[in-house]
């Protein structure tokens, strides 16, 4: 009993204080609610024991909820990190998208090309395998892209193998259709598609095309 008429008048004293600090700003109606907490509080003890309680059981609860508020907080950090990750996986997902997109475009340009024949633009060098006047290869063999071409020149089917940008792979593309026995094998040389001389390319040649 002495303790709590010890901690009754401490209390008193700072309330007493706080009045005092305060009593230019508190209305009388304020002033007096206060003197009859304190009389009340003088008059029962086991008040003020049950307002220690209170606030004490309110920093208790105040504790947890911070702790609660840090656990929300550190869950929330965890879901913007999880949100920063995925993020960067969608725009990985989107980069290879974008280049399968542009891949498939390439070989969709060279499927194309490639239908449209070989390219004869510029100079080439070919092979001629032979000139049939009377016994013709049949023109069904004459397939696209199959590296051979039969050509019809002053009633003449020529047979045109092989298409070089070197004259040097060309000469030995010949070479080979000789020494199997193909003795008529010749290179020919084209600009742009269109049978030239040897002297044209020759010339076309020396001028760096």
């Amino acid at each position: 009993m002495r303790l709590l008429t010890i901690f009754f008048l401490i209390l008193s004293f700072l309330m007493a204080g706080q009045v005092q600090v305060q009593a230019q700003k508190m209305s009388k109606q304020e002033k007096k609610e206060l003197k009859a907490k304190l009389k009340n509080y003088k008059q029962n003890p086991d008040a003020l024991l049950n307002l220690e309680a209170d606030i004490d059981r309110y920093r208790q609860e105040n504790q947890q909820l911070q702790a609660q508020m840090a656990q929300v907080q550190a869950e929330a950090n965890r879901k913007d990190s999880k949100i920063a990750s995925l993020e960067q996986e969608v725009d990985q997902l989107n980069m290879g998208i974008r280049t399968a997109q542009e891949s498939i475009r390439q070989l969709n340009e060279q499927k194309s090309m490639a239908s449209k024949g070989p390219d004869m633009s510029g100079l080439l060098f070919r092979v001629q395998i032979g000139a049939y006047g009377k016994t013709n290869v049949p023109a069904n063999l004459d397939k696209d892209n199959d590296n051979m071409d039969l050509e019809m020149v002053d009633g003449l089917q020529k047979v045109i193998i092989g298409m070089f940008r070197d004259m040097g792979e060309a000469e030995q593309l010949r070479a080979h259709m000789q020494k199997i026995g193909i003795k008529d094998a010749w290179v020919v040389p084209y600009r742009d598609g269109v049978r030239i001389t040897m002297e044209e390319a020759k010339q076309l040649m020396g001028q760096g095309m």
